[in-house]
């Protein structure tokens, strides 16, 4: 049987193509994005990072990335509009003159949308939260076409453990707005050679027919999964929905 991409990717160690790749990380948390931006710098990367938090433990962790990174630009400027998105994407390959990689952290807070009358509603709602993140994926993989970089986007939709029946089916819709934007983005870019992919929880409405190897489970794996897709090895994948455990899915 053939294994998953998630499975080999955590299998998967250096991927020395990626020494001095220009990587953007949106998103970043204390509790979320860390194993990520770490995974990127012991790879010798030259990163902008997007840490909206400020904090001591921010503060330790981007020190230490520091360390290992070839370069790193840090903001912590909140985005929190398609408009903030453009402009600071637009600044922010400004530093090496684009991206090589960009991840977005996507948070979606289920009690935002609790009690919302109608699924017409909730849809309206999720599209406004992925809207930061659709731009951010445009601008970046415009620039990417216009300087011929085959680079990679990866758009991972944080969500905190639920088993309440009503976050499920935020949760499902969620993830189909998702897809449907990661299909429509990859096939737009896919002749500039950009790949554009995205990562999801799965929801508990939806029979699981994966194996927990198939699954990414931690943000260790999501990790692993960004850089095998930024890699030599994920040349050729785009448009794809990578499937997260629900119980550890926000990363």
């Amino acid at each position: 049987m053939l294994m998953s991409v998630a499975e080999i990717a955590r299998n998967v160690g250096l991927y020395p193509e990626l020494a001095g790749a220009r990587v953007l990380v949106t998103g970043i948390q204390s509790t979320r994005g860390v194993d990520l931006v770490r995974a990127f710098g012991e790879h010798g990367c030259r990163m902008v990072l997007q840490a909206p938090e400020i904090s001591a433990e921010i503060d330790a962790i981007l020190s230490h990335v520091a360390e290992t990174a070839l370069e790193i630009h840090v903001h912590h400027d909140p985005i929190d509009t398609a408009e903030e998105a453009v402009r600071f994407t637009q600044a922010a390959s400004r530093h090496f003159g684009g991206f090589d990689i960009v991840v977005n952290l996507i948070p979606l807070d289920l009690s935002d949308l609790r009690g919302i009358a109608t699924p017409d509603e909730i849809e309206t709602m999720i599209a406004d939260r992925l809207q930061s993140a659709a731009r951010t994926t445009g601008v970046a993989a415009n620039r990417m076409g216009l300087t011929w970089t085959h680079g990679s986007v990866l758009n991972i939709l944080c969500v905190p453990a639920t088993t309440r029946p009503d976050d499920q089916v935020i949760i499902a819709m969620a993830r189909t707005t998702l897809a449907a934007m990661t299909r429509g983005e990859a096939d737009r870019w896919q002749d500039q050679g950009v790949r554009i992919n995205a990562v999801a929880p799965m929801s508990s409405l939806v029979p699981n027919l994966l194996s927990d190897a198939d699954l990414v489970r931690s943000e260790p794996d999501a990790a692993a999964l960004a850089l095998y897709l930024a890699s030599a090895e994920g040349e050729g994948l785009s448009g794809l929905m990578f499937d997260a455990d629900q119980s550890a899915s926000n990363f």
